[in-house]
């Protein structure tokens, strides 16, 4: 009996090991590319994890620092704390037809959030001695992660696509029509079909993202780890680029000339500049359409279609390098730091 207790015992130890390094501190710097309305690549815009869609020239910078605690042996929780400065910029796509729409937009984005970790390569524990014969792939661990949490963001463009150092804040023009008196319009598509077009509520600076992703783990010691995370952020919000649905004509809704509009049109306090950021088409110098002029072609109609795609929320892609410390744990189980 005393032998089986002692020959077991080393085993029954070590399984239990994973609960001296619950606790640690994460660190992280990476990239990121946003998956909305505006650049992009060649192909139709992707919504979720669509690499063909993946612009490198409007690629930013993102950074992180979180808490992981592990509550099971393979299942992990870790608040964090993110800044990213997501961009995107029409001119840098390789789609003519947004190139000729040429709007641009960059926004300063926070969130906080928790993402769950569950290991489908469960970690390990680092060696306890040097001359342990553990190799270098015992020591990787794979995860699923998906999370949620919460963001601000603000998209901003400039008074010139592509170039000069100001920013203006995008959301007080309301530049597809909201806060400027009107609710609803008629509008005539190329059917002679009569739409009424709804102007959506001025959108706020806050909502939430879901994220979804994988990542990897290698443990260099008994406290530092090295990792790669990527994660896809679907948000609760269209306009985490000012972009949404239809084109709205600041000049026609001013003259009154909009078919039967619902209220009376009033330009929003510090909106003057309103038309300059809502439309920004190029024209095509040949009926071919395959070459864009180096002007703005006059306005759209208001209600003219493909602004931007409704049916989407925007998204955005985070591929973060991440270290982590490894806190040593109190005779109760709590992190010392």
């Amino acid at each position: 009996y005393y032998l089986l207790l002692l020959f077991l015992l080393p085993l029954f130890t070590n399984a239990q090991r994973w609960k001296d390094e619950r606790h640690s501190i994460v660190f992280g710097a990476g990239t990121n590319h946003f998956m909305g309305d505006l650049g992009g690549g060649k192909k139709d815009a992707a919504h979720f994890f669509g690499v063909r869609d993946l612009d490198f020239v409007t690629t930013r910078p993102t950074v992180q620092i979180g808490y992981r605690y592990r509550a099971w042996e393979t299942i992990s929780f870790r608040p964090t704390v993110t800044y990213s400065l997501l961009s995107a910029r029409d001119q840098a796509s390789g789609a003519l037809g947004r190139q000729s729409r040429n709007l641009e937009f960059r926004s300063h984005v926070w969130e906080m959030g928790v993402q769950g970790e569950w290991a489908f390569i469960k970690e390990k524990q680092a060696a306890r001695y040097n001359f342990s014969s553990l190799g270098a792939k015992r020591m990787i661990s794979a995860f699923l992660i998906v999370g949620a949490g919460g963001m601000y963001y603000n998209p901003k463009a400039r008074p010139t696509v592509g170039e000069g150092k100001e920013w203006v804040e995008l959301r007080p023009l309301g530049t597809e029509g909201q806060g400027h008196g009107i609710t609803s319009y008629d509008y005539i598509n190329s059917k002679g079909e009569t739409e009424t077009i709804k102007i959506a509520k001025q959108y706020g600076k806050f909502t939430w993202n879901a994220a979804i992703g994988l990542g990897l783990k290698y443990n260099i010691d008994r406290h530092w780890s090295i990792g790669l995370e990527i994660t896809n952020r679907y948000t609760g919000s269209d306009y985490i680029d000012d972009t949404h649905d239809r084109y709205f004509n600041f000049s026609e809704a001013a003259s009154g000339n909009l078919l039967n509009a619902e209220g009376t049109f009033v330009l929003a306090e510090g909106a003057g500049a309103a038309s300059l950021y809502s439309d920004r088409h190029l024209a095509f110098t040949d009926i071919s359409q395959t070459e864009l002029t180096a002007n703005e072609a006059p306005k759209y109609k208001s209600g003219s279609p493909r602004r931007g795609n409704p049916d989407y929320n925007d998204a955005y892609i985070l591929s973060i390098i991440q270290v982590h410390y490894k806190l040593k744990n109190t005779f109760r189980g709590l992190p010392k730091f």
